[in-house]
């Protein structure tokens, strides 16, 4: 069983784990959010759920619960399929993540957290 982010990436292979690994990084380094593996893969937090980050065959998820309020932000963002405001990136390799977008992403998660709660409960 998977029990920490870094675990989770380890045991990724691939470009998926090469750009899950720099995701990481990017994510941490915003600051005032917590990581743990929920649901089988990395759920970051800051007053609630703010995103995530999930491996696949030829990319890495990465998915906000508050995405459909952030749609404007980034024009790769896609409209998750479920009920949900879920909204997500498919990041191919390491080159299509910019630290400075994680943290305009992260910080307006981080902010709808704040103004309507934690998107989980």
């Amino acid at each position: 069983m998977t029990k920490t982010a870094n675990d989770y990436i380890s045991g990724l292979s691939g470009v998926p784990a090469e750009t899950a690994k720099r995701l990481h990084v990017a994510l941490m380094a915003t600051g005032g959010l917590t990581d743990l593996v929920k649901w089988g893969h990395p759920v970051y937090q800051a007053g609630g759920a703010v995103c995530l980050l999930k491996g696949a065959k030829d990319h890495v998820t990465f998915g906000f619960w508050r995405g459909t309020d952030m749609l404007d932000l980034d024009p790769r963002m896609e409209k998750g399929g479920g009920k949900g405001d879920m909204a997500f990136i498919r990041l191919r390799t390491i080159d299509d993540i910019d630290d400075a977008q994680v943290a305009r992403l992260v910080a307006k998660g981080i902010e709808l957290n704040r103004l309507k709660g934690d998107p989980l409960k």
